[in-house]
């Protein structure tokens, strides 16, 4: 089934020149001159991503997406952001407020490509934190509804990092995530995670579990995994 693609821009170059070059991948693709007009295509429908602007006239793209990640049926759709904002602190800014990813202006049509079957290939496999129904393994108990963790009956509290790092090994046990995968995996969950800071969330997770420390296996040279 064709992808279909939300382009939100006021530069009416960009949005003509994303619209030619993503139907040309097979892509469904929408555009809109603000935030205000995307109001009615989101009212209508739901997109499989949405490429957004920041620095727009009226309501700007960081706000915007903060309105998205808030609406429930549209929480879960990616965002890639497209800005004039190159600094390291504009792009760290986008992804703490929900954006999947982030492409300074101006931008290489193959990259932005490559970065859309990227994210759209993660959004196909990621689980839904949303998604009802607890994970347990013997004293753990993990809640994604509610985003609680229990060890023997006791609360312990998680980071939002740290719980999207044990929901993917809890809810893919056996499998072996490197650090890239683990990036990708919870990325756009309202976190914001490098690889040089995975060691030290792995170490927190541990001291946390208590006496199932263990269940986080280190795989040396490759990455981490749930052991049962």
């Amino acid at each position: 089934m064709k992808k279909s693609i939300f382009v939100i821009d006021d530069e009416k170059d960009i949005r003509e020149i994303l619209k030619v070059n993503l139907e040309s991948e097979g892509y469904g693709v929408t555009c809109f001159s603000s935030a205000d007009d995307a109001k009615k295509g989101f009212a209508s429908g739901k997109p499989d991503l949405v490429i957004l602007d920041v620095m727009m006239e009226g309501k700007d793209g960081f706000e915007f997406c903060r309105e998205i990640r808030s609406n429930e049926r549209l929480r879960s759709v990616p965002v890639i952001f497209l800005s004039a904002k190159s600094e390291e602190f504009d792009k760290v800014l986008g992804l703490e407020l929900g954006g999947d990813d982030y492409l300074a202006k101006p931008f290489s049509i193959k990259e932005l490509r490559s970065r859309i079957k990227a994210v759209l290939r993660r959004s196909d496999i990621q689980p839904e934190t949303t998604r009802p129904g607890i994970l347990k393994y013997k004293g753990v108990e993990l809640n994604p509804e509610l985003y609680s963790l229990r060890v023997d009956n006791e609360d312990i509290k998680l980071t939002k990092t740290e719980f999207g790092m044990l929901s993917l090994f809890m809810k893919n046990p056996g499998k072996i995530f490197s650090r890239d995968n683990i990036i990708d995996s919870i990325r756009g969950q309202d976190v914001y995670v490098v690889d040089r800071t995975i060691d030290v969330h792995i170490m927190n997770l541990r001291k946390k579990l208590g006496n199932y420390k263990n269940i986080i296996t280190t795989f040396s040279g490759v990455g981490y995994g749930f052991k049962e």
